[in-house]
């Protein structure tokens, strides 16, 4: 059952607004203009409605299988394949792996499946990501802050293992994603920052 839910909620994640709501309002993808599909690049693209539109529901798509599974009482293996997929699914959705192209960065549902697996931990982590991406104008300061902050903090305060290594999963997935952001910003000591 557990795992059926983690391939159903993979398709779902692979599912991005920001494309639908970019390509209806120029005609062109996110990447073909040279931004992110994700809640910042609909934002940008599309519209502020579009992008708080693309913001909830990427992070719902992380949130609702997440619940679902902490609230069956999924064993570890299950609730961590949950919670990863519809990360995976937005960062390498089914239909671009064909085309060996990528989706988005996978911040919004990597968010959504964290608050619900250590809402009390990751608040004060992205609430100080948040502040790191209004200082930068930078959105993707958010996660670089926020993500292993939020682990210190999950640590400290005793979240449970099955939980905690669900939401270290969710990271790494995050993490993999974005390594050539990451090399990009400190090769250019944070001179140049995409999108």
């Amino acid at each position: 059952m557990g795992f059926l839910l983690a391939f159903a909620a993979y398709l779902v994640g692979s599912i991005l607004p920001a494309e639908i709501f970019v390509r209806w309002r120029t005609g062109r993808s996110p990447h073909e203009l040279e931004d992110n599909p994700g809640g910042g690049g609909a934002w940008r693209l599309a519209g502020p409605v579009a992008g708080l539109i693309t913001i909830l529901f990427d992070m719902g798509k992380g949130a609702v299988p997440t619940a679902i599974a902490l609230r069956a009482g999924f064993s570890p293996p299950e609730l961590i394949a949950v919670a990863v997929a519809p990360v995976i699914g937005h960062c390498w959705p089914f239909y671009k792996i064909i085309r060996l192209d990528r989706g988005g960065r996978g911040l919004g549902p990597a968010t959504g499946a964290l608050f619900v697996l250590a809402f009390r931990e990751v608040i004060p982590a992205y609430v100080l990501g948040a502040l790191a991406a209004y200082r930068f104008r930078w959105l993707p300061s958010v996660g670089i802050v926020a993500l292993p902050l939020g682990l210190i903090l999950m640590v400290l305060w005793g979240v449970p293992p099955d939980r905690l290594m669900a939401a270290f999963a969710v990271m790494l997935v995050v993490l993999a994603r974005n390594v050539g952001l990451l090399r990009t910003v400190v090769r250019t000591r944070g001179r140049r920052l995409p999108h």
